[in-house]
């Protein structure tokens, strides 16, 4: 019998938020905190730049036009810039370009699920860096000293950090590139979550660096995760690898012609109206949490994490009994976890009466 690679059948499944099949036909979702998105969704220019796109023809496959337009924005060449189907796609890309069985790949976590499964599906050793507990806080020496002691081909770092919302500094992360240049690995640089943050780094947070790819999706902030859209930014050469690695025609037309909109400035100032609001909505249900006597971890971002005990079975109870759904961080590492995004000040008021009921009486 035909057996597939010992890599795939060994690499960890896909366990994330969002939609999930079967299960939303059993119970029906009525609102998702489990999706970290901007809550007010995407602007209209956005919208009407989708709804204008024919779908009749091959889109672009070199997506000329969102790559010209963040290098106008965020004043880079095109070519040290691809455009892709998320950044889920754009990592897989990474590791089947810059990886082969046996090297290392370094994951600071917890962290995003996806980055060892990408590793592991090229026959990577995956080097798991977790943070210690409680606080589950990354830190930038204690990874730097990782990369020195193991030698990895490539170290993917997310920040802000999912799911726990904790941001690194500017300066933490070029600790963490400088350690990965003077030992030869491409530093990865997940900055999905960074408009999010009070002070974001900017995209590139290092512009210029030769040891750094950077990864910006704007399915997050600008509510695109239906269409699929995300840049990797850094030098050319990681660039141009990307490229010959990736299936053809990955970035829809209308994923290209939202991103467009995406990056002109009517879109940028609804982000810059939405945002903090987010942030604001964030800071009020952790107060609600607390009160109730659950432990929260700070966040710099719209989402954070909560000690909820048991969180396969708060999650259960309250997508049973409220039809909301929550983050369950299990796949993480953190079972007494579940993690929160903010949503409109309607819907928060919904989860906190859900939570007051649900966890009040579980204590």
């Amino acid at each position: 019998m035909i057996r597939p690679r010992s890599e795939v059948l060994e690499a960890p499944r896909s366990v994330h938020g969002g939609p999930a099949g079967a299960e939303d036909e059993r119970h029906p979702v009525r609102i998702d905190f489990s999706v970290s998105l901007n809550a007010w969704g995407p602007a209209p220019e956005v919208r009407s730049a989708v709804v204008e796109t024919p779908f009749e023809q091959y889109p672009d496959p070199a997506s000329l036009a969102p790559r010209r337009a963040a290098a106008r924005r965020w004043d880079v060449p095109p070519e040290t810039i691809a455009f892709g189907a998320g950044a889920a796609e754009l990592i897989h890309a990474v590791c089947f370009a810059f990886t082969h069985p046996g090297s290392n790949v370094l994951v600071p976590g917890p962290t995003f699920s996806e980055y060892a499964r990408a590793a592991s599906l090229c026959g990577a050793r995956v080097v798991h860096h977790l943070a210690a507990p409680p606080a589950w806080a990354l830190d930038a020496a204690s990874i730097a000293s990782a990369v020195a002691a193991h030698h990895p081909q490539l170290v993917i770092l997310c920040t802000p950090n999912n799911p726990t919302g904790q941001a690194l500094s500017r300066e933490e992360v070029e600790h963490v590139a400088d350690s990965c240049a003077a030992t030869g690995a491409l530093l990865v640089v997940d900055q999905a979550y960074d408009a999010f943050t009070p002070q974001p780094l900017g995209t590139p947070a290092l512009p210029g660096h030769p040891a750094v790819l950077h990864l910006r999706s704007i399915t997050k902030d600008h509510a695109l995760a239906g269409l699929r859209a995300a840049f990797a930014i850094g030098p050319e050469p990681v660039v141009t690898a990307l490229e010959r690695v990736r299936i053809p025609w990955a970035a829809s037309a209308p994923a290209q012609a939202a991103a467009v909109a995406a990056l002109g400035d009517a879109a940028e100032s609804h982000l810059a109206a939405t945002l903090p609001r987010l942030r604001d909505e964030r800071a009020r249900l952790q107060a609600a949490f607390a009160r109730v006597g659950i432990q929260i971890l700070p966040s710099q971002t719209h989402y954070f994490l909560a000690e909820v005990g048991d969180a396969a079975a708060v999650r259960m109870r309250l997508l049973r009994e409220w039809g909301i759904k929550v983050r369950d961080c299990t796949s993480f590492g953190l079972p007494r976890h579940i993690r929160v995004a903010a949503r409109t000040p309607g819907e928060n008021n919904l989860l906190i009466q859900a939570v007051e009921a649900t966890c009040s009486a579980s204590r």
